[in-house]
């Protein structure tokens, strides 16, 4: 909205030529609309800034559902072999379910209580550090279990390939331009800019033309605002561009897509879990490293014109 406004507000001024053989008190009118467009969109730009704490509130929300997320799989992956034996005996199931909780509730302690200062040190530090929680080879589970492939199979199901659809999802470009889809928005933009541009040029050619050839009706004020007018549309779209980076936001998901197969693969060709256990931390590697470039890109992003 702030960016609009603005961009309005310089569409009016820049057309000042085009309502000058209006009455004063159109042109009064006019100005005063122009000029309450400009103080709204500072206005609203300046509570943006200071109400900055809702961004930082749902960046950190996301940060802290990513690594419950990542608790849970990595927990998952981490103790394939208690899991299993939890499978077939009653008492080492609940020891296992006792040890996730007590795992859980250090995690509360260790991460969630400062959870704003984890955020800090992963959007200003270059290397915020590894996102693995657990020894992967501690606990891997035995070759001989009878439920092993079932353990694996879930595994694959409910961490590779969701994460893969996610990524697919995102990807689409038959979402709607308007939901988070930063394909379709990346195209979008991309035509919007390339027609502004060949609109542009082409007033300017027939500006142009009407002066060699001496013809008043493409030399009229009309031509040469039009051009500016646009100029100025394309700067408002460039604005809203560079605050959402849907380019950043698809190489990014493209690159972890990428990962992903890769690890799935290695993962499928896998007889054992020791050779399982190799595209298993990769993939919780990957979905941590993931998360990184979002939460600084989300962060740094700025609507400025």
């Amino acid at each position: 909205l702030a960016v609009t406004l603005a961009m309005s507000a310089l569409m009016i001024a820049a057309s000042s030529s085009l309502y000058a053989a209006l009455s004063h008190e159109w042109q009064r009118a006019i100005s005063i609309v122009g000029a309450l467009c400009g103080i709204s969109s500072v206005t609203i730009g300046y509570f943006g800034v200071m109400f900055r704490d809702r961004k930082l509130r749902w960046l950190t929300d996301r940060l802290a559902t990513e690594r419950m997320r990542q608790f849970h799989f990595q927990h998952f992956a981490s103790h394939g072999g208690a899991i299993l034996k939890g499978a077939r005996d009653e008492s080492a199931r609940q020891a296992y379910l006792g040890l996730r909780d007590r795992d859980f509730e250090r995690f509360k302690v260790d991460f969630l209580a400062r959870l704003e200062d984890e955020f800090h040190n992963i959007v200003e530090n270059e290397d915020p550090g590894a996102g693995l929680f657990f020894d992967f080879t501690a606990d891997l589970p035995e070759v001989s279990d009878p439920h092993l492939e079932e353990y694996h199979r879930a595994y694959e199901l409910l961490r590779f390939q969701r994460q893969i659809d996610y990524c697919n999802l995102i990807l689409s470009s038959s979402r709607s331009v308007w939901k988070h889809a930063p394909v379709r928005q990346a195209k979008f933009f991309s035509a919007l800019g390339l027609t502004c541009l060949v609109t542009v040029l082409g007033l300017d050619t027939l500006s142009f033309a009407g002066q060699i050839l001496d013809l008043p009706s493409l030399t009229a004020p009309a031509i040469s605002v039009a051009g500016v007018l646009i100029a100025f549309f394309a700067l408002g779209a460039r604005t809203i561009e560079d605050g959402l980076q849907p380019g950043v936001e698809v190489e990014r998901m493209r690159q972890y897509r990428i990962a992903l197969n890769r690890s799935l693969a290695r993962f499928k060709n896998g007889k054992t879990p020791d050779e399982k256990i190799e595209p298993m931390i990769d993939l919780e590697n990957a979905s941590f490293e993931e998360m990184l470039p979002f939460l600084k890109t989300n962060f740094e992003a700025r609507f400025v014109m």
